[in-house]
């Protein structure tokens, strides 16, 4: 595995619950984990035994603190090819003015998280990325020291009347900063350049989902790395997760939510017939012997 990222975002201590001495040691951690397991459980779960994993804190996480309607693994983003780690949906009731129940459930939000073991995998090419993640870097934060300036010199482009500040939303693509724009620009080409023919960004194309994550364990990927847009969730050793980075609200199209959903529904099927020992095989539904039910509570660990 290759050097783990240690950083430090604002109010880390409090917010992340570890400081960065703590960060170096699960990091040394896992790369030892890497290095002498190699996938045979020797020394920890291997690459593919920690893919699994991440997907399982993610799942607990939606479920327990996202209020998430329905969820599914692996899930196809378009009609065979894509497939999502995890995706879901949430839905509210609503008033059902014509014939049928008087409430009906309607889809508000769909989401897929990206799930992501070490950070080179999420571009094609790591020795050219490197360079390019180390300019994104920089003009990311250009970028926030306009919208510095901008708030300042153009406060009429605030949205709301929210009481802080933090929470206040701006409207910046409507500024009249010249380099403002430019720099998104720049962003944008650099970021086109970092994930192009990747399955991030094939995922993003799709426009299906309302809100994308990606999920790493703990310090594995920086929040400048991440494509705007997305989310950035930290994973740690006892598959907590964390929020780093909130992603956008993308506003998708009623159909392509139903589209996902679906999908969703389509490959829970698959865990549904397992677990109550049915098997396709070539074509024949057949019985085969269900798993055993396992309700003593257990401490997975990602390394």
């Amino acid at each position: 595995m290759s050097e783990q990222l240690h950083f430090n975002l604002p109010g880390s201590e409090t917010q992340q619950g570890s400081s960065e001495p703590e960060q170096k040691a699960e990091s040394t951690a896992k790369r030892n984990v890497s290095a002498g397991s190699g996938g045979s459980g020797t020394g920890g779960p291997g690459p593919r035994q920690q893919k699994r994993l991440l997907q399982r804190a993610v799942l607990r996480w939606l479920v327990e603190e996202q209020e998430i309607t329905a969820l599914a693994r692996d899930v196809p983003t378009r009609v065979s090819r894509y497939r999502a780690d995890v995706a879901g949906f949430r839905s509210k009731p609503f008033r059902n003015s014509g014939e049928g129940p008087s409430r009906i459930l309607t889809p508000q939000t769909t989401l897929i998280v990206q799930c992501y073991v070490h950070r080179e995998q999420c571009w094609p090419d790591c020795t050219s990325a490197e360079q390019l993640l180390e300019r994104l870097r920089q003009l990311k934060q250009r970028q926030a020291e306009l919208e510095e300036h901008i708030r300042q010199d153009e406060p009429e482009l605030r949205r709301g009347d929210s009481l802080f500040e933090e929470y206040a939303e701006w409207n910046y693509a409507q500024s009249r900063n010249p380099e403002f724009h430019k720099i998104r620009r720049d962003i944008h080409q650099t970021e086109h350049a970092i994930y192009r023919g990747t399955k991030f960004e094939q995922i993003r194309q799709a426009e299906l989902a309302d809100l994308l994550y990606v999920a790493v364990p703990w310090g594995e990927l920086q929040e400048s790395e991440v494509a705007d847009g997305w989310g950035l969730l930290w994973i740690s050793r006892d598959l907590g997760v964390t929020p780093i980075k909130e992603p956008e609200h993308r506003e998708c199209l009623p159909a392509h939510r139903v589209h996902l959903i679906q999908n969703i529904a389509s490959a829970a099927t698959t865990n549904v017939l397992a677990v109550n020992g049915i098997r396709r095989v070539q074509g024949e539904v057949r019985f085969v012997k269900a798993p055993r039910g396992h309700r003593k509570k257990v401490q997975p660990r990602l390394w």
